[in-house]
């Protein structure tokens, strides 16, 4: 009983903490729309809460509100932006208040949970592109990438060897 307890209790806290966003969120959230899906069926998904990813294209201040333009990619388990050289179309993303377009700069992966409200068309170079609006629940900025660091062998495998005797040494 007490071994079950304690199963139960770490499965749980193992679920919660690779969750980006509250639970409820989660549960509510159409996983499985991307922005081609609202694109071709706006109506259809007005109101929903989504979950999409993906790269920070341009963070737009305005009075109230921070407009947020974002290139959306597929998304890992951990709901983290991948495969940022393809993507199914862009959307922009409304946060109440002021993000500092320095943090949310271009090229920066972000998470966003939020509500479809409809779609707003804006000119891309000579296009008109209808972009779906989200309104933003919660956001995750994640953390820039690092490259691995790699430092070598260890020394005891370089040249040259300190347990090796040297040239007039030799056996």
């Amino acid at each position: 009983m007490k071994r079950s307890l304690i199963l139960a209790l770490f499965s749980l806290i193992l679920a919660t903490a690779c969750a980006p966003f509250p639970q409820n969120l989660m549960r509510d959230a159409q996983l499985a729309v991307s922005v081609s899906d609202v694109q071709k069926e706006p109506d259809r998904y007005r109101g929903e809460v989504v979950i999409w990813g993906g790269v920070v294209i341009d963070a737009l201040n305005r009075r109230d509100e921070t407009v947020l333009k974002v290139m959306q990619t597929d998304l890992d388990f951990q709901k983290r932006p991948t495969n940022t050289a393809r993507s199914p179309g862009r959307f922009l993303v409304r946060c109440k208040g002021f993000l500092d377009p320095y943090i949310y700069s271009k090229g920066r992966e972000i998470t966003i949970a939020g509500v479809f409200i409809g779609k707003e068309e804006q000119n891309i170079g000579e296009i008109l592109y209808a972009y779906p609006v989200l309104e933003a629940q919660e956001i995750r900025l994640w953390e820039e990438r690092q490259d691995p660091q790699y430092w070598g062998p260890p020394y005891w495998w370089g040249y040259p060897y300190p347990w090796w005797p040297g040239y007039p040494y030799w056996w």
